[in-house]
């Protein structure tokens, strides 16, 4: 398990994020989103964000598109609870953790990361 969380955060991350930002430069139009499957691997993502922080409200509409397409999101701001935030060790926002089955996968700062690693394409 090691070995695969190491590939995954050393080498698909950053090549997806790699992509996501090439298509964002060249103004590419991506397919329309399909619906995730349901089954066991379903995927979470929490984001922690603020509601002084400019970039945490940036990044509503895309969290919402994750919904939309079967992606459980839960938002948690950190002035209202801190308490969640110390026991994830979040010191800046937005921050996201994903995790496939309970078991965290991600932890980024970057939503582009977060939709490349989900869904494959940047929405």
């Amino acid at each position: 398990m090691m070995k695969c969380r190491t590939f995954l955060q050393s080498v698909v991350l950053p090549l997806a994020a790699l992509v996501g930002a090439l298509v964002l430069i060249a103004g590419c139009e991506t397919p329309p989103v399909q619906p995730l499957a349901p089954g066991p691997y379903r995927a979470k993502v929490v984001a922690f964000t603020a509601t002084w922080c400019v970039s945490c409200q940036k990044v509503q509409p895309r969290l919402l598109a994750l919904q939309a397409v079967g992606v459980e999101v839960q938002i948690v701001d950190i002035d209202r609870h801190p308490e969640l935030a110390s026991r994830y060790n979040i010191g800046a926002v937005p921050m996201f953790i994903v995790s496939v089955t309970g078991e965290s996968v991600v932890r980024t700062n970057n939503i582009d990361v977060v939709v490349a690693m989900l869904l494959g394409k940047v929405l």
